[in-house]
């Protein structure tokens, strides 16, 4: 596989740690079974300043984050982790239980959506 200069960019910016702590809250999402969100009318929207949002890179709006860290498409919306319709404002997400995250914001755990 060839790397381009965006995914070499990635790659030196992630350290261990935040590799570990990003790999280790996903992880824990899956094989915990933690039940995916509800509607967000049961759930509190995610601060930014949250100390697992600030880890993770958590924003509202992904068209703030650097072009050299998200690609394009990437938004909660369309993320495998996102707990609602691609059209809801607000839903769940798995790796901030308990936590709303916005349609059009965007996290460094963003996984692709397996085809069904």
């Amino acid at each position: 596989m060839k790397e381009t200069g965006t995914t070499r960019q990635w790659m030196q910016r992630m350290t261990r740690r935040k590799f570990f702590a990003t790999a280790g809250a996903a992880a824990a999402a899956v094989t915990t079974g933690a039940p995916l969100a509800e509607a967000d009318n049961h759930l509190e929207r995610l601060d930014e300043s949250d100390p697992t949002a600030k880890a993770l890179s958590y924003v509202h709006d992904a068209r703030t984050v650097d072009a050299a860290k998200r690609f394009s498409d990437r938004f909660c919306n369309n993320c495998a982790l996102f707990a609602g319709d691609a059209d809801d404002e607000w839903a769940g997400c798995s790796i901030f239980p308990g936590k709303a995250v916005a349609n059009e914001g965007w996290c460094s755990v963003w996984a692709q959506k397996q085809d069904s």
